[in-house]
C-alpha cells in the first residue's frame, strides 16, 4: 500500500485518539451514570447514529456485499425490514419500562422482580454472547486490513484494540457516543464512494443490477427460511432481543434526555439501517457487474479495496473498516464493564468502573487474536446466530418480569438454561437460526410455567 494510504490511515487513527481526549477533558465523569449513561444529556440524533455504528458496523462493511454478490441476493431486506418492526415494538412496550425504573443496567430490572441471582444469570449471558460476537466482528476487520494492506493481522487486532481501550475508557459512554456517530459516517461514506466509483469510473449501469435483483421469493413457506413473513417474523424477535433486551444497544437509548428522546433514536436508526443496507448491498451488486474475481467471495469488498480503487481513496477505505470496528468494540467495552459492575458486582461506586473497562478491552483483543474463523459461513449469518442462541430467553424473562403472577427464582433459571441447552441441540440438528428465537420464547414459558408449578406443589407438602 502506498506511502499516501498509510498517512491517512494514521491521520485517522491520532484524530480519534485527540478527539477523544478532547471530549474527556470538557466532560469529566464522576460517577456511573455520567460514565455508562452520559448523565443522561445526550440528544438523540447523536444516540441514534452511534446505535446504527454499534448494531452494524463491520458486518455490514464486510459481510453485506459478500452476499449480493454473485446472484443479486437482496433477500435479507426481508429481515431488514423485520428490524424495523422490532424496533417499533420496544419503542412501544420496552423503553418506558426501563426509564420508570431509574435504572444503570436494564438486567436491575429482572432482579428486580426475581432476584439477585437470575439478574447475574441474565448478566453473565449479555457478557459472553458479547464476548463471543465482537471477538469475530474484531477479527473480520482485522482480516480487511491484512487482506487491504499486507499489515500482519495480529499486529493490526494490537493496534485496533490499544486504540480503542484508551477512548472507550478515559471518557466514558458520552465520548464514545459523539466517536461512534463520527465512525459512522466515515464508513458509510465508504460504500457511497464505492458506487459512485464504479459507476462513472468502471461504467456499470445500475439499471441492469435492479432489474435482476431478488429480494422476495415467496410470501410465506415454513420449508423456505427465505419466505418473506418467515424473514419479517424472525427479524422483528432479532430486533426486539438486540434493542429490547441487549443492554449494548439500550444502554445508548438510555443515555438520552427522556422517553421520547429514547424513541426516536430508537426508530430513526430502523430507517438508517435499512438505507445503510441498500448502500453495501448494492456495493457487492455492482462489484460483481465490474467483472472482479476475488479468491473468496466473503472477502470481495476487502479484496476490491485493495486491487481496485486507487490511491488516496485506498486509505479511506481501510479508515472505514477501522471505523466500523472501533465503533462496535468501544460500544461493547463500556456496556460490559457496566453490568459487570451493577449486575455482577452488585458495587455501584465509581472507582472500579474503569479499570473494569480495559479488562473487557484486553479480553476481547486476547479473545480475537485466539480465534479460528470458519469462512464456510459468512460473517453476517454467524453474528445473527450467535444472537440467536440467547435472545429468547432474555426477551421471556423480561416480559415474564412486567406479569402479575408470582414465580420462584429457581424455576426462573431451569427455564432460561434449559432454552439455552434446547437451542444447541437445534443447532446441531441443523434447525435454522431464524426460528431459534421463538422457539426459546415458548419452551422457557412453558419449562418456567411447569417447574414453578411443582416447585410449588412440592413446597406446600414439605410445610404441611
Amino acid at each position: 500500500m502506498s506511502l499516501f494510504d498509510n498517512l491517512i490511515i494514521l491521520f485517522f487513527l491520532f484524530g480519534i485518539i485527540l478527539f477523544s481526549i478532547n471530549q474527556s477533558q470538557k466532560n469529566q465523569t464522576s460517577n456511573n451514570e455520567s460514565y455508562f449513561l452520559a448523565g443522561k444529556k445526550m440528544h438523540w440524533i447523536v444516540a441514534m447514529f452511534s446505535i446504527v455504528a454499534t448494531e452494524t458496523s463491520v458486518i455490514t462493511f464486510v459481510g453485506i456485499p459478500a452476499l449480493s454478490f454473485v446472484d443479486h441476493n437482496w433477500s435479507v431486506l426481508q429481515i431488514v425490514l423485520g428490524f424495523i418492526l422490532g424496533r417499533v415494538i420496544v419503542s412501544h412496550f420496552f423503553i418506558s419500562m426501563y426509564y420508570k425504573n431509574g435504572i444503570v443496567s436494564i438486567y436491575e430490572v429482572i432482579g428486580q422482580k426475581f432476584g439477585v441471582n437470575v439478574q447475574r444469570a441474565a448478566s453473565v449471558t449479555f457478557l459472553i454472547t458479547r464476548l463471543i460476537a465482537d471477538g469475530i466482528r474484531f477479527f473480520a476487520t482485522a482480516k480487511i486490513v491484512q487482506i487491504a494492506t499486507g499489515w500482519d493481522i495480529q499486529l493490526s487486532i494490537i493496534i485496533i484494540g490499544i486504540i480503542t481501550i484508551f477512548y472507550s475508557s478515559i471518557g466514558g459512554l458520552r465520548t464514545i457516543l459523539w466517536v461512534d456517530g463520527f465512525q459512522f459516517f466515515i464508513y458509510l461514506s465508504c460504500g457511497v464512494i464505492t458506487i459512485i466509483y464504479i459507476i462513472f469510473y468502471q461504467s456499470v449501469d445500475t439499471g441492469t443490477i435492479l432489474n435482476q435483483v431478488n429480494i422476495f421469493s415467496e410470501w410465506i413457506n415454513f420449508s423456505n427460511t427465505n419466505s418473506f413473513f418467515i424473514m419479517l417474523f424472525g427479524g422483528a424477535l432479532i430486533s426486539i432481543g438486540s434493542h429490547g433486551v441487549d443492554y449494548l444497544m439500550v444502554q445508548r437509548v438510555l443515555s438520552t434526555k427522556n422517553i421520547s428522546s429514547a424513541k426516536k433514536a430508537m426508530l430513526g436508526s430502523g430507517i438508517f439501517v435499512f438505507v445503510q443496507f441498500c448502500v453495501f448491498l448494492l456495493v457487492g451488486s455492482l462489484i460483481f457487474e465490474t467483472g472482479f474475481d476475488p479468491l473468496e467471495q466473503g472477502d470481495v469488498f476487502a479484496e476490491y479495496i485493495k486491487y481496485e480503487i486507487p490511491i488516496g481513496l485506498k486509505g479511506l477505505m481501510i479508515a472505514g473498516a477501522l471505523s466500523a470496528a472501533m465503533s462496535s468494540l468501544s460500544s461493547s467495552i463500556n456496556a460490559m464493564a457496566s453490568s459487570t459492575v451493577i449486575d455482577v458486582l452488585g458495587d455501584k461506586s465509581f472507582d472500579k468502573s474503569i479499570k473494569i473497562s480495559v479488562f473487557w478491552g484486553v479480553l476481547i483483543t486476547v479473545f480475537c487474536l485466539l480465534i479460528k474463523f470458519d469462512k464456510e459461513t459468512p460473517i453476517f449469518i454467524l453474528a445473527l446466530q450467535i444472537a440467536s442462541f440467547t435472545y429468547g430467553g432474555l426477551i421471556s424473562l423480561f416480559v415474564l418480569s412486567k406479569l402479575k403472577t408470582t414465580l420462584n427464582s429457581f424455576s426462573v433459571l431451569c427455564g432460561y438454561i434449559s432454552s439455552i441447552i434446547i437451542l444447541l441441540i437445534m443447532y446441531f440438528n441443523s434447525v435454522h437460526f431464524i426460528y431459534f428465537i421463538g422457539i426459546a420464547l415458548f419452551s422457557n414459558f412453558v419449562i418456567i410455567i411447569v417447574v414453578n408449578f411443582y416447585y410449588s406443589l412440592l413446597k406446600n407438602r414439605v410445610d404441611n
